[in-house]
């Protein structure tokens, strides 16, 4: 493959850019730098191969169906579920019909966070956790959260890129100082089996804050489905919430297409959740080929839900790397402008174990 320079965009997953400028097929990178679950690929192939496209009418502006099964799903009313295309619509309708005065993140955040406040023209403060304590969140954190003053508070969990579940939401909530706080929960399917698959959900959030604090969660079918190019995600909130942040989206934002794969995705669920045990499994694996490689610091290697994200030994040369195993064909993550993210950790998708041994290998070399 021709070498080119290149250098990490906004976010993972740019295939069509990058091979664009390279001059080669989508096809001839093994991608890395999405977090979708690659690893599910011919159940979503198999799923929205069976959809029968119905192109003759606008689509449902509220996806009715597909909310009536989400509110199962979340047990909550249907009048409690927004449906967006993909999270990045509700991201920002969040922060356009709330048109907060201040926002507090709990970092590091998803990069369409700061993106849609810088839109709107809101401030807001990031709280970064350490890589030291495994980006866990703890008193210094939460010392900071208990001073800042704000309208909205948003956090992560699990946390991309930082491998972490907060295991102290309690202390998180109660330690916000903000009148409506938004937990980003697009990784929570890959923690089924685990306890704090019950520990990260809505119903669980409002019992951890006072009865006048407004909760939101944030949920996407990219990750968890594969189906990065459905474009489908979903909010949860009180019916009084979701009217509100309804009231600013534009119609028909999410194809009748989409809808259908949504409801043929929620029907699939247990197909799904079978994977998650084989493919942590997998993650052990590709964790122990990493070590190996030599290339990360010993205690900066963290396991995410369905990625791994390693600081490596010389931080400085992130984009050296990135642009090196582009050229064999390769894309990772590389974190560096992911807010409140130190410098030098490339984040890499579970993969089957053909894929991660060629990554392997390919740090092994020489760069």
């Amino acid at each position: 493959m021709a070498a080119t320079k290149q250098t990490q965009g906004t976010h993972g997953g740019e295939v069509y850019r990058l091979a664009r400028s390279m001059g080669v097929s989508p096809d001839a990178i093994l991608d890395f730098s999405s977090n979708a679950n690659s690893l599910c690929d011919d159940l979503t192939r198999a799923i929205l191969g069976e959809i029968d496209y119905p192109y003759r009418h606008y689509p449902d502006t509220w996806c009715s169906e597909l909310r009536d099964v989400l509110a199962r799903h979340e047990n909550v009313s249907p009048e409690s579920i927004l449906v967006g295309n993909g999270s990045s619509e509700n991201i920002f309708l969040t922060i356009q019909q709330l048109r907060p005065r201040h926002v507090v993140m709990l970092a590091p955040i998803f990069s369409e966070y700061v993106r849609a406040c810088e839109a709107f023209g809101v401030p807001y403060t990031l709280i970064p956790c350490s890589a030291d304590n495994g980006f866990a969140c703890r008193e210094h954190e939460l010392n900071a959260l208990r001073e800042l003053q704000a309208d909205l508070a948003i956090i992560c969990s699990p946390n991309n890129p930082a491998c972490v579940t907060y295991d102290n939401m309690a202390d998180i909530l109660s330690a916000v100082q903000a009148s409506t706080i938004l937990v980003d929960n697009t990784y929570s399917e890959f923690l089924w089996g685990l306890p704090a698959y019950e520990d990260n959900r809505l119903t669980v959030y409002r019992e951890l804050v006072n009865t006048d604090t407004q909760v939101i969660t944030v949920q996407s079918f990219t990750k968890f489905f594969y189906c990065t190019g459905v474009r489908l995600g979903y909010s949860v909130a009180s019916p009084a919430l979701t009217e509100r942040l309804a009231a600013g989206k534009t119609p028909w934002t999410v194809s009748a297409y989409a809808e259908q794969a949504g409801i043929a995705f929620m029907n699939s669920m247990q197909s799904y959740r079978d994977r998650l045990h084989p493919m942590r499994e997998e993650r052990r694996h590709f964790v122990s080929a990493l070590q190996a490689t030599g290339a990360f610091a010993e205690d900066r290697i963290f396991s995410g839900v369905n990625y791994v994200t390693a600081g490596l030994k010389t931080p400085e040369r992130s984009q050296e790397v990135y642009a090196s195993l582009l050229e064999q064909g390769i894309l990772v993550r590389v974190c560096d402008n992911i807010p409140g993210m130190p410098a030098g950790y490339l984040r890499m998708q579970v993969r089957e174990e053909s894929a991660w041994r060629r990554l392997t290998a390919a740090l092994h070399s020489p760069t």
